[in-house]
C-alpha cells in the first residue's frame, strides 16, 4: 500500500511540475520611448514648428538583445516562460511598433482584448520602458541657457488573466546615471539646443541596468 501511494504521489509532482513548465506569459504589448532631448546634438524648434523630429535608432542586435531581457525578466518575475505575441496583419505579416526616434521599433503592439482574443495564454503582459530627460535649472543671459539633464530609466510591467484581471503590477525608476550637459540659444523666433547627446549603446546599458536592477530587488524582498 505504501508504495502505490508513494507511486501516487511521485505523478502527482510530475503532473505538478509539467503544469507548471509548459504554462505560458504572452508580451502583447511593448512600448519603448526614449526622449529625442537625450539623443540628439541638435535640436532646432521655432513658434510653428513644435514636434521635432528624432534620427535616433537602436541596431537590430540592441533591440533583438532587449526583447531577451524582457523575455527573461517575465519569466522570472511570473515563474512562466514568456514569448512575444503579435496581431497579425491581412497579409498574414504581425503588426510591430513603428520606429519613429523617440519610440523604438520591432515590438509587439496589440491591445488586452485583442491579444485574449487571439491567443490563449494563462497571463497576458504588457511592458512600457521610458527613457525620459529633466532639465535642471538654467543658468545664463538672455538668450543663452547652460544646464544639465537627468537622464531617468522607468520600466513598469503589468500582467492580466484571460479574464482581464490584473494580476500582477509593479515598476521601477532610476536616476543613477550620469548628467548631460545642454547649451540653449534662442530669439524671438527660434530655439538652437545643443546637447552632449548619448550614443544608443549608451541607452541601451541604462536599459539594461534598469532591468537587472527591476530583477535584483524583487528577488531580495521575496
Amino acid at each position: 500500500m505504501n508504495r502505490f501511494l508513494f507511486s501516487i504521489f511521485l505523478f502527482a509532482q510530475a503532473l505538478v511540475y509539467s503544469q507548471g513548465t509548459t504554462s505560458q506569459a504572452g508580451i502583447y504589448r511593448v512600448r519603448l520611448y526614449v526622449d529625442k532631448e537625450l539623443t540628439n546634438q541638435f535640436l532646432v524648434s521655432n513658434v510653428n514648428q513644435s514636434n521635432i523630429y528624432s534620427g535616433f535608432r537602436f541596431s537590430t542586435i540592441q533591440r533583438d538583445s532587449i526583447m531577451a531581457l524582457i523575455q527573461e525578466t517575465v519569466k522570472r518575475q511570473l515563474f512562466k516562460d514568456a514569448t512575444f505575441i503579435y496581431d497579425m496583419k491581412g497579409d498574414g505579416t504581425p503588426r510591430k511598433t513603428i520606429e519613429t526616434g523617440t519610440y523604438a521599433g520591432g515590438y509587439p503592439k496589440m491591445t488586452k482584448r485583442r491579444a485574449i482574443y487571439s491567443y490563449e495564454e494563462e497571463v497576458y503582459v504588457k511592458v512600457r520602458i521610458l527613457v525620459e530627460a529633466f532639465k535642471g535649472p538654467g543658468i545664463g543671459v538672455a538668450g543663452v541657457q547652460y544646464s544639465n539633464i537627468h537622464p531617468s530609466v522607468k520600466l513598469k510591467i503589468k500582467a492580466y488573466d484571460a479574464s482581464r484581471k490584473k494580476i500582477y503590477s509593479r515598476k521601477i525608476r532610476l536616476w543613477d546615471f550620469d548628467k548631460i550637459s545642454s547649451l540653449q540659444f534662442s530669439n524671438a523666433i527660434t530655439t538652437v539646443t545643443q546637447t552632449n547627446a548619448l550614443t544608443s549603446e549608451q541607452i541601451y546599458q541604462m536599459i539594461k541596468h534598469t532591468i537587472r536592477v527591476f530583477n535584483d530587488e524583487e528577488e531580495r524582498n521575496r
